[in-house]
């Protein structure tokens, strides 16, 4: 039996992955989170979990250990179940990153039921999710010329970085249940920080790394290297 179809048959959840954001309640809003569904993403060792209603309202909030966790109630049951390594939430889906060592199996079902128990709902996330609107151009792009983009300060240098990856990469990584926060940028050299499922996933390191990198050199200057730490 595939994992998708086990995890229909033990949970009743369906794995249809059309958009059924028209099911948000009034209960959802006020953090009596239920689980839609659960989705796999590129990596095996994550899935998304699809809510019936919207979790955060604006940006993306990462949990990469339990010293991360504080008092976040979810966060602190979600690791105290054996083989998590991370936890990454965004609009109205959670995605759950396990050890390769422990099969889904044994902890799906302990999964769903943190989630549902201690699930609340958050204003906004850690990291700033820059919505662009009914914009076609970013705003902070609008001026930007890429000949200039080593005579600009760090500060401007990253304002620019992260608008081309909301444009270009984050709408991607967040539909496979993931996201990528920039950490710094120094000379040429951009590091960032694979959030959810992406954090694990062995094209992380190799085919999405490549792919970013290509992207920014076109954008910006074929000498910029990318990093993922």
């Amino acid at each position: 039996m595939g994992l998708l179809t086990w995890i229909q048959k033990q949970f009743g959840i369906s794995m249809n992955t059309e958009d059924k954001g028209g099911q948000e309640s009034k209960q959802a809003k006020e953090g009596q989170f239920k689980v839609l569904r659960i989705q796999p993403t590129p990596n095996p060792d994550a899935f998304q979990f699809i809510l019936n209603g919207k979790v955060m309202e604006t940006g993306t909030k990462t949990f990469d250990s339990p010293d991360d966790a504080g008092v976040d109630p979810m966060a602190k049951a979600l690791f105290d179940i054996f083989g998590i390594q991370s936890i990454f939430i965004k609009e109205n889906f959670v995605t759950v990153t396990k050890s390769n060592a422990i099969g889904w199996h044994t902890i799906m079902e302990k999964i769903g039921t943190a989630i549902e128990t201690h699930l609340h709902h958050y204003e906004k996330g850690d990291e700033a999710d820059e919505a662009m609107g009914d914009k076609d151009v970013h705003p902070v792009l609008e001026d930007f010329r890429k000949e200039d983009f080593f005579s600009y300060n760090n500060d401007r240098k990253t304002e620019v970085i992260n608008a081309l990856l909301d444009v270009a990469i984050r709408p991607a990584l967040a539909n496979d249940g993931g996201g990528i926060n920039l950490l710094s940028v120094e000379d040429k050299t951009i590091k960032v920080h694979y959030q959810g499922a992406c954090g694990s996933c062995p094209s992380s390191t190799t085919g999405t790394l490549q792919y970013i990198e290509q992207f920014l050199k076109e954008a910006i200057h074929p000498d910029v290297e990318v990093q993922a730490n």
